[in-house]
């Protein structure tokens, strides 16, 4: 075979028919395992780029011969290129944790493989399992059983030193609960191997992460049987070198041992204990997210890098500028043109907008007709494509601000459809590019578009909804959200009661902003929220500082342990009558004493019931009555004298509401003494 025989190949990788594709791939493969043929590959960067592309493209095909070829090429290239191949992690590693859940044994064998091959030639088994770890949680339930298999084999061939086991842990005891058998069997297959590694460390975490314990059980007689069987790799190794600090002795922990340490907690004055989440009821986070994680994860860092990072162009005139954006839409409305066409197409729409294309009048007529085309990049199938895409409008928005609200509310729709993607390139670009929106183009519109999504069927959905919500809750002003502000209310309250506790979590979040804004209507909320909800979101506000947003009504107990946070109006000490001749004397309640945190009674105050009663039958002053009554130990029912009672409860008698308060302590006492009414309030607040 002939030098420069790859501008070949590279054409011929791109034919879809699968005759012709298994002929051209056995021939690559050939060119590639002869390295004094094949010394071109490496001559022209972007060539190259595009064929590693394509062949992913292969490995993902329905046909499992093409898809075993693909995986085949990849290794030839990774044993070829070595540690130059790490570039392509992020592209390669997405494809074969979809194969790992293929429904072919040879495939998912083969993928394994090549994952195995990357961490032996291309980068350290962190860096892989790093991007790898998100396949613990793909839809496909064969990748998820794929992935722990693949971390079996990897602490076989590369140990537990290799591994920062303590990241991957985490995902195993969640894929214990797993819906499908043979993921929760896999998973458990995969901490009984993390056991051999590491030992009894491994069962003093797995007791502290609130597993239940039939499962618990289950886990560890599996740890029991490797132990009594002689299988454990740790054996040979002091259990002094598996402590969290140093050992005994002063030696530091073995490398295994170190690497499944559990982080410490964070401690209340960590710096680090005190960032926030994007979207959180602190505030916007300045500068973008934290990035997520998962292979080619992107975040808004990273588009802030790339708006500007793009060839420069220069505008002449309105028409020079028309043609340009002729162009770039002829491009992005056939999806037939080459992906990195396409790619280009839309980095050349941010070449104009730092160009100054935004002050032409032309230029915001051929953006609206550029809508279909950005919604037919964000649908593309390429993860490059689709992320230009998501950078552009998140260029767009934030340089034309409410000038790109036909825009925002034409692409929001697709971009949601990327949340739940399996890629997380696309995920995420998905996700940042509505965090831009949100921040920059204050329209209205948007907000159904966003709630509509809160009761979508994806959890994953769901989640980054609510996320969404609270962020434009904090961003955006009053009079922009008034027109929809029933159905933010309606909305915040289903998310409080979602099935799925994050979205749960991110749901509650969003009352602060419904507060600051429409305190009223937030108020109403909390106050039709059943008393569980009423104190999960309590719990929550408490935890984040601002349990001060609740009504003052609201702050008071929703369960058994009632709220101390309210003024209480102080109460009578039956120890101290000249406080109560004071008070009776001057018919003026005094100010709550703030400083005294008292519990009220469930039940009925008899002594003041009882002393009323002695005050109206003797005619004596309203302190001798009470002090007289004091005597009887608090809770006790049998010293009213209900005939009595009755008789004196004659309005002729005296006072009108002495005489109704006096039956409703007969009605009270006599329906507790029944057990079917208990009353929450005290009746001295009532009779003085």
């Amino acid at each position: 075979m002939e030098l420069g025989r790859m501008d070949y190949f590279c054409d011929q990788v791109q034919q879809k028919d699968v005759g012709r594709r298994m002929q051209v791939g056995q021939e690559f493969l050939e060119y590639l395992n002869d390295p004094d043929v094949s010394s071109d590959i490496e001559q022209d960067q972007q060539r190259l780029d595009k064929v590693i592309d394509e062949l992913t493209g292969w490995v993902n095909s329905s046909n499992y011969k093409v898809s075993l070829l693909g995986l085949d090429l990849l290794g030839a290239f990774v044993d070829r290129l070595a540690g130059r191949f790490k570039s392509y992690i992020g592209t390669v590693l997405p494809v074969l944790v979809d194969r790992m859940g293929d429904a072919k044994d040879q495939v998912r064998e083969q993928a394994q493989n090549l994952a195995l091959k990357l961490m032996d030639q291309t980068a350290s088994s962190v860096y892989i399992w790093d991007r790898l770890a998100a396949g613990f949680k793909h839809k496909n339930y064969r990748s998820r059983e794929g992935v722990c298999l693949c971390l079996i084999a990897t602490l076989n061939n590369y140990g537990a030193q290799s591994l920062v086991l303590s990241k991957l842990v985490p995902h195993l005891c969640i894929l214990f609960g797993d819906s499908n058998s043979q993921v929760r069997d896999a998973a458990i297959l995969a901490i009984v191997e993390i056991y051999r590694h590491i030992g009894e460390k491994v069962r003093a975490d797995l007791n502290k992460r609130g597993i239940p314990s039939a499962r618990l059980q289950t886990i560890f007689m599996k740890f029991d049987e490797v132990k009594s069987c002689g299988n454990m790799i740790s054996s040979n190794v002091s259990d002094k070198s598996f402590d969290d600090e140093e050992s005994v002795d002063g030696n530091r922990p073995s490398s295994a041992a170190s690497a499944f340490k559990v982080p410490a907690p964070k401690k209340p004055g960590n710096p680090a204990n005190t960032s926030r989440k994007p979207g959180s009821a602190g505030g916007p986070k300045v500068g973008g997210t934290a990035k997520e994680g998962g292979a080619g994860a992107v975040d808004e860092d990273d588009f802030i890098k790339a708006f500007t990072d793009v060839p420069t162009v220069q505008i002449y005139s309105s028409r020079e500028l028309e043609e340009t954006l002729n162009k770039i839409r002829e491009i992005l409305s056939d999806d037939k043109h080459d992906w990195d066409q396409r790619a280009n197409a839309l980095k050349k729409v941010r070449s104009l907008l730092v160009a100054g294309a935004a002050q032409y009048d032309c230029f915001f007529q051929h953006l609206r007709l550029l809508d279909g085309a950005f919604k037919l990049s964000a649908k593309d199938l390429r993860s490059q494509v689709v992320r230009e895409a998501c950078i552009t409008v998140a260029h767009l928005s934030t340089v034309l601000g409410n000038k790109f609200d036909h825009g925002a509310e034409a692409i929001v729709p697709t971009l949601f459809n990327l949340v739940p993607n399996s890629a997380k390139v696309m995920a995420t670009s998905g996700c940042a590019a509505i965090r831009f929106i949100i921040r920059h183009t204050h329209v209205p519109r948007l907000i159904p578009l966003i709630t509509s999504n809160c009761t979508s069927k994806s959890v994953a959905v769901r989640r980054r909804s609510f996320e969404f919500l609270d962020l434009l809750l904090q961003e955006w002003q009053t009079h922009s959200l008034e027109r929809h502000a029933a159905v933010l209310v309606e909305t915040i309250k289903k998310g409080i009661h979602d099935a799925d506790a994050e979205a749960r979590v991110e749901a509650r979040k969003t009352y602060l902003g419904l507060r600051n804004h429409f305190p009223g209507e937030a108020e109403v909320l909390y106050n039709n929220l059943e008393p569980s909800y009423q104190r999960s979101l309590q719990t929550y506000l408490k935890n984040s500082g601002s349990v001060t947003s609740l009504p003052q009504s609201d702050r008071s107990s929703s369960s058994s342990q009632e709220s101390l946070n309210r003024p209480f109006s102080s109460k009578w000490s039956t120890s101290s009558s000249a406080s109560i001749a004071g008070r009776v004397a001057g018919s003026v309640k005094p100010a709550p004493s703030p400083g005294t945190l008292q519990r009220s009674r469930s039940d009925i105050d008899v002594n003041a019931a009882a002393g009323a009663k002695a005050r109206h039958a003797a005619g004596q002053p309203a302190g001798t009555g009470r002090l007289a009554a004091a005597g009887l130990p608090p809770g006790s029912y049998a010293s009213l004298g209900e005939e009595t009672l009755l008789k004196n409860t004659n309005p002729a008698h005296g006072n009108s509401l002495c005489a109704v308060m006096y039956q409703v302590c007969y009605l009270s006492v006599h329906l507790q003494q029944k057990h079917y009414i208990t009353w929450q309030c005290d009746v001295r607040d009532w009779c003085f």
